[in-house]
């Protein structure tokens, strides 16, 4: 897992209230593909989101439908 920083963190976290929906779904998904592991509970640990949509955003990813 990757260390992010606190100004990161912040920013990511900034970027992601301000989207809904699919797109943020894709974008937490997108987080947790890079900087994560592709982990939803390590997500949701980091960044304190929903690890429920999180892993919705990772299914749609892998099976590519929204």
């Amino acid at each position: 897992m990757m260390m992010l920083l606190d100004p990161v963190k912040a920013t990511l976290r900034d970027a992601a209230d301000k989207l809904t929906g699919e797109k943020k779904r894709a974008f937490t998904a997108q987080v947790a593909l890079d900087d994560v592991d592709g982990s939803a509970r390590k997500t949701e640990r980091a960044l304190g989101w929903d690890s429920v949509s999180i892993q919705r955003g990772l299914d749609s990813w892998r099976t590519g439908v929204p």
